[in-house]
């Protein structure tokens, strides 16, 4: 049993669009978990950030926080450090980007997989054999999170603005997001003007946050049996298992373990098949695994090893 000098630790995963904090007990119990927006970007200005701070300080009233681990998905790793430290200097701090490979590592331990795939607002692969760690995907959300939840709600609104240029019929998923039933019929570039920005300003802003979104929306049409809708899903599991293939592909093992984890994990009903299917296809599966908190898993258990070194 590992102990602690003070009373608790706390785990923050961090990206784009949310961040979910978790406070344990010495003991390893979940004390308190909270989820806000997130804190992970694409630059790093090594500055503390004043809504995080205050985020930490709420959810960690009344307890001595003696270590913390975070798992980022961003290039922000100063903001994140700084901010924790003056949180709390005494701390044992770790933070951790996605893309170094602990959280998948740590995974793939604990499932008995080869492959860890975190499919949230973004989307990343890690293989880990014999220390060889590969990492594919996860480029950013405005280059390459193939299969992730921005991704899904990108197409959501792609799709929607599609339907408004080639058909006289709206989707449910279309209707759900316009609140329009169909396509209205336009005489004049003015009249297409007008309701072209009227449909811009409806559907922003466009930042990585709102964007990601619309997966709720593309989620809950799917589950009235939306073709549209179904069909986006089944696209996420195809992507999800091209990034898994190339980290496959990469470590050059044939028979593998694969870990899912991550908010996508919550809508698997509607891409599993078409995911584990296009696996099948290219490479043997040993076992699968679909974890939708994995991540705030392997973050305690990192947290855990730091406690008793």
């Amino acid at each position: 049993m590992f102990k602690l000098k003070n009373d608790a630790f706390l785990t923050i995963d961090s990206g784009g669009s949310k961040t979910n904090l978790s406070l344990y007990s010495s003991e390893g119990t979940l004390i308190k978990k909270s989820t806000c927006q997130g804190f992970g970007k694409t630059f790093d200005t090594n500055e503390i950030i004043p809504e995080l701070l205050s985020v930490i300080q709420r959810h960690c009233d009344g307890f001595t926080v003696d270590t913390i681990v975070c798992n980022l998905g961003g290039r922000n790793k100063g903001e994140i450090l700084k901010t924790l430290k003056t949180f709390s200097p005494s701390s044992e701090v770790l933070v951790l980007r996605e893309s170094e490979g602990d959280i998948g590592r740590m995974l793939c331990k604990m499932y008995n997989a080869q492959v860890a795939l975190l499919a949230g607002t973004g989307s990343i692969a890690i293989a880990d054999v014999e220390d060889n760690t590969v990492i594919c995907g996860g480029w950013g959300a405005n280059i390459g999170d193939m299969g992730s939840g921005y991704q899904l709600g990108l197409e959501a609104i792609q799709q929607v603005l599609k339907e408004i240029d080639c058909s006289e019929h709206f989707s449910l998923l279309s209707k759900t997001i316009l609140k329009e039933e169909c396509p209205p019929r336009l005489n004049s570039a003015s009249e297409y003007c007008k309701y072209r920005d009227s449909i811009r300003e409806k559907l922003s802003p466009f930042d990585r946050y709102h964007i990601a979104e619309y997966a709720k929306v593309v989620y809950k049409c799917a589950e009235e049996g939306d073709d549209t809708s179904l069909s986006l899903y089944k696209k996420v599991g195809e992507d999800l298992a091209d990034i898994v293939l190339s980290a496959i592909a990469k470590i050059g093992v044939n028979g593998v373990g694969v870990v899912v984890s991550g908010g996508m994990v919550n809508a698997k009903q509607f891409w599993k098949n078409h995911f584990e299917n296009r696996l099948s296809t290219h490479t043997d599966l040993k076992n699968i695994s679909y974890i939708a908190n994995g991540v705030d898993q392997a973050l305690s258990e990192i947290a855990k090893k730091v406690i008793e070194r």
